[in-house]
């Protein structure tokens, strides 16, 4: 009763609204505690100040006993404080440890979820494998893209070896994708082996076309062992369909991996960079990994009849691979874009060439094609032959 008495009058005191006598009585009490607590504070000083010197001497053991007198008001507030203090050091050291649980544990697999995560992805991702060899198809056919190894790092970042491969050569271009963003050193990797200027479509007057006339040319093969493979650019004086390249494909016999063709108005005479296709099935079979009836034909393994494929096929899988890429966003998304320090997804190429595919069919201007000495003499003798690049030759065992 007195506690409550003494709290109310302090209240009031505190307000103002107390007599001089009991404003009086108060500020004693107050006095005293000023005088207590300064009394324990010196106390504590000594005590830590007599640890740490010792005992040296008599004087100092005085000082250590008189810091260790405290009255049973000063022992309450020391334990109250200890207690205190202990209750803080667990605290917080639950919630550090709980901090480490979750960035070791937890931190990872959730930035795995919310970044583009291709060593697992979604059930409405696509294989990284899939969009890896459609967009390498796309924007640099001739290099032969083989396959994609994936190495999770954890935190939204992963390790990429994209590998391709011409005459079972496997090149390695090492990748890092990085919280939706794909780094690389190799400049390389995702260009063609091919300058602007490999075909004469793409260039306005002779002098600046890489290559050489066919006649030139063959008198260089001659020259080769026929045990030779060649890599080469052949360039038609005019573009073919797919009609007119299937024809010109069952003529000569050849690995042909890569036709580059028209996606805009005017584009002959610029050298804007390629996109094509490889008219034959190639590598790993992905038939399982997308809609086939919305993309037909995305992988020519789906082709199952016999002999060459129909013009009709590879028309369907062109058209198809552009749909493909355009609607692929989260994929389009990990490459850096125009706009500075973002990753836009850059939907208008792929949208535009799909157009004008759709509306002016698939010509291609020229073929890059794998072939023996004498296979390459044979189609540099046909009259729609306009020039030729030589890209590399290879001992044939």
């Amino acid at each position: 009763m007195w506690q409550v008495n003494y709290e109310e009058r302090f209240r009031k005191y505190v307000k103002g609204e107390i007599g001089e006598e009991e404003k009086a009585r108060i500020e004693e009490d107050l006095n005293k505690t000023r005088v207590l607590l300064e009394y324990l504070d010196s106390s504590m000083d000594e005590t830590l100040y007599a640890e740490e010197e010792g005992p040296a001497g008599a004087e100092n053991n005085g000082r250590a006993e008189k810091g260790w007198a405290y009255n049973e008001m000063g022992r309450r507030i020391s334990r109250a404080v200890n207690r205190k203090l202990r209750h803080y050091a667990v605290l917080t050291g639950a919630v550090v440890l709980l901090l480490v649980f979750l960035a070791i544990y937890a931190l990872s697999p959730v930035m795995d979820a919310i970044y583009y995560n291709p060593s697992s992805p979604r059930e409405s991702q696509p294989p990284l494998d899939l969009n890896m060899a459609v967009y390498m198809e796309l924007v640099c056919g001739d290099k032969g893209f083989a396959s994609v190894n994936v190495r999770p790092e954890g935190y939204g970042r992963h390790s990429l070896d994209v590998q391709t491969q011409i005459n079972g050569r496997i090149s390695h271009h090492y990748l890092e994708l990085n919280k939706n963003h794909l780094y690389w050193t190799d400049m390389s990797w995702n260009q063609p082996d091919l300058p602007g200027n490999a075909f004469t479509y793409s260039v306005e007057d002779r002098e600046t076309f890489a290559g050489t006339t066919a006649e030139e040319t063959a008198v260089k093969l001659r020259g080769l062992s026929e045990s030779m493979v060649v890599r080469a650019a052949l360039s038609f004086k005019e573009t073919k369909d797919t009609e007119q390249l299937a024809a010109f494909m069952k003529k000569y016999s050849g690995e042909y991996l890569y036709v580059p063709f028209e996606t805009y108005d005017d584009q002959r005479g610029t050298m804007s960079g390629y996109m094509g296709y490889r008219p034959d099935a190639a590598g790993y079979v992905r038939t399982d990994s997308y809609d086939r009836k919305r993309y037909p034909y995305l992988d020519l393994a789906q082709y199952e009849e016999e002999g060459e494929i129909d013009a009709d096929v590879l028309t369907q899988h062109v058209t198809s691979m552009l749909a493909y890429m355009k609607d692929n966003e989260a994929f389009g998304q990990i490459f850096a874009s125009v706009v500075p320090g973002e990753n836009v997804f850059d939907r208008q190429q792929y949208e535009g060439a799909l157009d004008y595919v759709q509306k002016n069919g698939i010509n291609g201007y020229g073929v890059v094609v794998n072939a023996g000495r004498d296979e390459l003499l044979q189609m540099l003798s046909d009259p729609d032959v306009d020039g030729i690049y030589l890209i590399d030759a290879q001992l044939k065992l």
